[in-house]
């Protein structure tokens, strides 16, 4: 069975709120963000063997080069593309395979280096087209603090088709919000495997945010059982890792030395 994994990765192709996503200013801060930590991280996989597309809103193309030429080369199966593009490409990447996941992964985000490397040895059941790892870490690079953290419905996970029915076009109709409500799988399971990053441009969570998903319940958020009510949300943090040396070595398995 032969799987092709393509990464999403939405750079500034997707609005929210009153983000000035498409401005000269945002693009070069959060380039620098990306090759600091979400490129550091596709590049440390022990399997490379995936293609990396990371959308960008086509009004932007020229800033985006030139955000680019300040940094080496990307590697081959790093690519930044234009959303019309993107689809065209994953088409072309498929044939010859018998599966397709397509993983997510926000511009600022992280992976474990084995992740990769993982769903390429994962076998799923026959029906199962949502994956998902409930179990990972959030990490606070401005005052480099980092905890546990269980979500219930985090954006890393994987949605699976089989590539004759992607070919044929078949898509599944679902958003993250309902991978619960679809076959799934919960994958990691206990084991952190990624990484929500909160920094200065982050204005989706923030660490103060994180700190009030504690409960006194609950001692390390990674004992958690997964969950599977899709009514319901749950979300929990902690302990917060205080060693610093602990943090470095943690943050190793993420973005190298």
């Amino acid at each position: 069975m032969k799987k092709k994994i393509i990464i999403q990765i939405n750079f500034n192709n997707v609005s929210v709120g009153s983000i000035p996503k498409l401005s000269e200013d945002w693009i070069n801060q959060r380039i620098s963000i990306f090759m600091k930590y979400t490129f550091k991280s596709l590049t440390l996989q022990t399997s490379q063997d995936f293609s990396a597309y990371v959308l960008y809103d086509e009004s932007t193309t020229a800033i985006i080069k030139k955000a680019l030429s300040n940094y080496p080369s990307l590697p081959e199966n790093i690519i930044f593309i234009k959303p019309k593009e993107f689809q065209k490409q994953v088409i072309n990447n498929i044939k010859g395979y018998d599966y397709l996941y397509i993983v997510h992964l926000a511009s600022d985000d992280m992976y474990h280096k084995s992740f990769i490397q993982l769903l390429h040895e994962f076998s799923p059941k026959e029906d199962t087209i949502a994956l998902v790892p409930q179990y990972g870490y959030a990490y606070d690079s401005i005052q480099n603090r980092l905890g546990k953290f269980f979500f219930w419905l985090p954006s890393y996970g994987a949605t699976i088709y089989k590539v004759k029915d992607f070919l044929q076009g078949k898509r599944h109709n679902f958003g993250w919000r309902d991978a619960l409500k679809v076959p799934n799988e919960f994958i990691n399971v206990k084991e952190p495997i990624w990484i929500n990053h909160v920094h200065s441009q982050n204005s989706a969570i923030w660490f103060e945010k994180v700190l009030s998903w504690r409960s006194k319940f609950v001692k390390d958020a990674c004992d958690l059982n997964p969950w599977t009510n899709s009514e319901r949300s749950s979300a929990h943090f902690g302990p917060e890792i205080t060693d610093k040396n602990e943090i470095k070595r943690i943050l190793e398995d993420f973005m190298g030395k």
